[in-house]
């Protein structure tokens, strides 16, 4: 395994579910201690574990992550005085930067390739699949007017989401990214496409029972720069917080021994039930987040634009095909709604 660190490897995805034309630059990396687990928490991609029996019959209040609890109410108002969820008005106006896309010829964005039925590497051909993947494509379609749109996807860290679009590495990043006041600091976010809660993680047998005092003396994992590492530094329960670059890292602690849990959103959580059925949710999850696609503050044209593609992936059924092909073994319902779009005055 290379380090990504130093360099950089292009590698060609042809012919995908769309036929368009697509290159993944890797980035991130993974401590040679974790290479070893890592074919853990990967090898059962390529047969899922089903989704469990609703009926666990332990009584020890587990969750099915088909039946997840709503989350706690999100995030107040920032600064401003509006929502973090609330973005600029959906417009298909081809400013500065979706004039740029169309001269390059390409839409550049950061996704992960290690969330399973997010933005994960298919076993039988390499190329990146998910949730946020059919996401990235109708995006990419629509700011380019080309039925087979030539992607760059670049692999960015949790922690180098930020700094992926401040750099001008990426045009966008479509990547699980809760919206947030402190975020929004820095980049420029669409509207909600998903909601989730921060939710703990455990190997069957724990004896943490959710964000109290099991935790104390425990050691928790989070991806570093993601909420849950917020939410544990503000509300540790006494645990010891351990951070890696991606939720995945912490999984791979867990099933090495090296780590008692892990936090990270619900929905990413029911991946790694699929990956792993030996984890299990526990508590409640605490605090409603949204996903949305985080560009720069600088390209209002293309938030508004991106928001306009996400008025029409809400209404044509195109959020719901995707949540029946990815997500709903293992979130429940095979036709929920997505988040209401909200909008700034």
């Amino acid at each position: 395994m290379n380090s990504t660190e130093d360099t950089a490897k292009d590698t060609a995805r042809t012919g995908g579910r769309d036929g368009g034309r697509a290159r993944l630059t890797l980035r991130g990396t993974l401590s040679l201690a974790l290479s070893a687990g890592l074919i853990l928490a990967m090898a059962v991609t390529a047969s899922p574990a089903p989704p469990p029996d609703d009926d666990h019959g332990d009584g020890t209040g587990d969750q099915d992550p088909t039946t997840l609890t709503a989350p706690q109410a999100a995030e107040g108002p920032c600064d401003d005085g509006y929502r973090p969820e609330q973005s600029r008005p959906a417009a298909r106006v081809p400013g500065r930067a979706v004039q740029e896309i169309r001269e390059r010829g390409s839409l550049t964005v950061g996704v992960d390739q290690n969330s399973y039925l997010w933005g994960y590497r298919e076993p039988g051909t390499g190329d990146i699949v998910g949730f946020d993947i059919d996401l990235v494509e109708a995006i990419a379609r629509d700011v380019l007017d080309d039925p087979a749109p030539d992607i760059i996807y670049r692999a960015i860290p949790t922690d180098q989401r930020e700094e992926a679009v401040l750099s001008g590495r990426v045009d966008m990043v479509v990547r699980t990214m809760s919206i947030t006041c402190r975020r929004l600091e820095n980049v420029a976010f669409s509207t909600a496409y998903f909601e989730t809660g921060q939710q703990l993680l455990v190997p069957q047998g724990s004896e943490i029972t959710g964000f109290d005092d099991s935790l104390a003396g425990e050691r928790v994992c989070s991806a570093a720069g993601s909420t849950a590492e917020a939410l544990l530094r503000d509300e540790p329960h006494g645990a010891h917080l351990e951070t890696e670059a991606n939720h995945l890292d912490c999984l791979v602690l867990v099933q090495l021994g090296l780590a008692d849990a892990l936090v990270t959103d619900a929905a990413l959580a029911a991946g790694h039930i699929a990956q792993d059925p030996s984890m299990r949710l526990v508590g409640e999850p605490l605090r409603g987040e949204f996903y949305g696609v985080a560009m720069s503050q600088e390209s209002p044209d293309l938030v508004s634009w991106v928001n306009a593609v996400l008025e029409d992936f809400r209404a044509d059924g195109s959020w719901q095909a995707a949540y029946r092909q990815w997500l709903a073994d293992y979130l429940g319902d095979a036709s929920p709604a997505p988040p209401e779009p909200r909008y700034r005055d």
